[in-house]
């Protein structure tokens, strides 16, 4: 398609007048990653445009939660970014929140563990409280759902999951996916409704990185970053600054006049 002298579009190949149309989302189809109109078989230019019943791309509710569920919306919606950012609609992506609660209640109705949970997994799930608690608190909801998502994922590896990891993974998808979290609290052998239950609660001890990235310095400058424990004694931390390539770089061949070592925070090497 080509455009003429006056903002008119014509074919390239018979120079016959076209008109400019939008194609609603069931018109289109991708072929080698490029959309075409399923019909007439041309290709389409993507636009971002704000949903309008006059360019025809308003995606009704109703249809939606007829096929997949109030809850699939809902999450769908709170997984696409920011509230506060404009987000691109793509009705392909609600199946994804679909089956993340699939998942969810495949993990809520297996036998689970009544045995308390392994030490990997407390951190996991107490960590995963944490942060959904502060995320939602501050309405970044799709970081709150990644947390969740990764959590459902390590608990779908179990035969037999833990009952406490289930339960507080359950509650933390409540509030944004009410109508399935009702009914696997209630098969989970819950009463009254899940609205009634405390929110549940994490171990701040759990919440801890075994390990922290320090920033290491030379003569004030920052060169190189060195991975290590939260409480590593100052040899190990000295051992492992003066051994990172980078660090090596403007260290060697000079004398450390002065090592200075912030436990978990910062180490300035001092050479001359």
């Amino acid at each position: 398609v080509l455009m003429d002298e006056g903002g008119g579009l014509t074919m390239s190949d018979s120079g016959k007048a076209v008109e400019a149309r939008w194609a609603v989302e069931s018109e289109v189809e991708l072929r080698n990653f490029k959309p075409f109109h399923r019909e007439h078989g041309v290709e389409l230019t993507p636009v971002v445009e704000k949903m309008s019943k006059s360019v025809g791309n308003v995606v009704t509710p109703d249809a939606v939660i007829s096929e997949l569920g109030a809850d699939s919306l809902r999450l769908y919606e709170m997984f696409m970014g920011p509230l506060e950012q404009f987000k691109p609609w793509q009705s392909a992506g609600i199946q994804g929140a679909r089956r993340f609660l699939d998942r969810v209640h495949a993990i809520a109705t297996r036998p689970l563990d009544e045995a308390p949970m392994t030490e990997e997994t407390a951190k996991r799930i107490h960590r995963m409280v944490q942060i959904v608690t502060e995320h939602i608190e501050a309405l970044r909801f799709n970081t709150a759902l990644s947390r969740m998502m990764e959590t459902a994922k390590h608990l779908n590896g179990f035969e037999r999951p833990p009952r406490e990891a289930v339960e507080k993974l359950v509650l933390c998808l409540s509030p944004l996916a009410p109508h399935l979290c009702e009914e696997l609290w209630e098969i989970l052998g819950h009463e009254p409704s899940i609205a009634d239950a405390e929110w549940p609660s994490y171990d701040p001890k759990y919440c801890v990185d075994e390990t922290v990235q320090i920033a290491v310095e030379v003569n004030g400058r920052v060169r190189g970053r060195i991975e290590t424990a939260r409480d590593a004694s100052e040899r190990v931390a000295r051992e492992l600054a003066l051994s990172e390539p980078n660090v090596l770089k403007f260290t060697e061949g000079k004398s450390v006049r002065k090592f200075v070592y912030v436990p978990g925070r910062i180490v300035n090497v001092i050479v001359g």
